[in-house]
């Protein structure tokens, strides 16, 4: 299934994702499951997200998801 989400969109996601590992401290790419976890189980919108839950993304909205947080992980955004 390909990925949706527009180029501001995944950059917020991937930035808002940065953020939130830095606040963690430690290797980024341990806490890629933490965060979506996180993200899974919350109610709250925020920019990971889109502004939406998690249960409000379609399934391509949420591999776009994924794939900001390991990018974000890997020191790419």
């Amino acid at each position: 299934m390909p990925a949706e989400s527009t180029e501001e969109q995944y950059g917020q996601s991937c930035l808002a994702a940065k953020a939130w590992m830095e606040s963690k401290g430690g290797d980024p790419t341990t806490l890629v499951e933490p965060f979506l976890a996180e993200l899974q189980a919350g109610t709250v919108s925020g920019r990971a997200t889109f502004n939406s839950s998690w249960a409000q993304l379609s399934d391509p909205q949420r591999a776009a998801v994924i794939i900001a947080v390991r990018a974000a992980a890997e020191g790419g955004c």
